[in-house]
C-alpha cells in the first residue's frame, strides 16, 4: 500500500500484473527495480510536465560579489512521469503539481548557495527526485543571464538529465 501512495508500481519480478502494460509497451519503467535503471533515451518516451523560464533571484557564483549581491537565474525543467491517471481522472493529486514545484525550485535556490551553476543544477535535480517519488527523471536547465563575462551574451547556462 505504501508504494501505491508514492505512485510507484509494484515489483513485477515475480510475474505479478501491475496494470502498467502501457509503460512496458512504451519502453518505460514498470517496476521499482526498473526505475533505478531508467536512462535518458528511455525518458524520451515518458510523459512530461514542463516548466519553462522560471525566474529566480539567488546568490550563486564564483565571485564573492555574485554571492553577496545575488542575480537572476532562469530555470526550466522537464519532469518525466506518468500522466495517464491524471489525464483519465482530471485530478491534480494524480499528477505532478508544476506550481508547487516552481515554488520548491525557487525556495531551494534562494536558501542554498553554490559557486557553480553545475552544482546548483545537481542539487535542485536531487531535491526534486527525493521529494517527488513519482518522477522517473528530470531534465533541468539553469541559465545565468547576468553572467560576468565582459562580453555581450544572452546567457550562460547548464543542462543536466538525472534519473533515479
Amino acid at each position: 500500500m505504501e508504494d501505491e501512495k508514492k505512485g510507484l508500481p509494484e515489483d513485477t519480478s515475480r510475474g505479478e500484473e501491475t496494470g502498467l502494460a502501457h509503460h512496458a509497451k512504451a519502453g518505460l519503467p514498470v517496476s521499482r527495480r526498473e526505475l533505478v535503471l531508467a536512462d535518458p533515451e528511455r525518458l524520451a518516451l515518458a510523459d512530461k510536465v514542463m516548466i519553462e523560464g522560471l525566474e529566480v533571484f539567488a546568490n550563486h557564483g564564483v565571485y564573492a560579489a555574485e554571492r553577496e549581491l545575488g542575480q537572476k537565474f532562469v530555470v526550466s525543467a522537464v519532469l518525466y512521469t506518468s500522466l495517464r491517471a491524471a489525464g483519465e481522472s482530471d485530478y491534480l493529486g494524480k499528477s505532478v503539481d508544476y506550481g508547487e514545484i516552481c515554488h520548491v525550485i525557487d525556495q531551494f535556490m534562494r536558501e542554498h548557495t553554490f559557486k557553480l551553476i553545475e552544482a546548483a543544477a545537481e542539487a535542485v535535480a536531487a531535491e526534486l527526485l527525493d521529494r517527488y517519488p513519482q518522477l522517473f527523471g528530470v531534465k533541468l536547465t539553469i541559465k545565468k543571464p547576468w553572467a560576468p563575462i565582459g562580453l555581450p551574451l544572452a546567457s550562460a547556462g547548464v543542462e543536466i538529465i538525472r534519473t533515479r
